[in-house]
């Protein structure tokens, strides 16, 4: 389920890069469409990193708690 969560925040971000390229091309960087886009992919792109750092403890902290109840 995490990794769903981090796929679709790669799909965000890459629809916001499109979007951000089709509006700089078209009316540049002062736009307000440019500016939005703008943001938004650099929110996603932290987000699907901070999502899969996150996934990564869990799991990792997951293992070794299966770990110390086996012993």
């Amino acid at each position: 389920m995490r990794r769903i969560i981090e796929y679709m925040w790669m799909v965000i971000a890459a629809i916001s890069l499109i979007e951000l390229i089709v509006g700089f091309r078209q009316e540049g960087i002062k736009s307000q469409n440019f500016q939005l886009f703008a943001i938004i992919f650099a929110t996603a792109t932290f987000m699907f990193f901070l999502r899969k750092r996150q996934r990564k403890f869990i799991e990792k902290n997951k293992d070794a708690n299966n770990a110390n109840l086996k012993n």
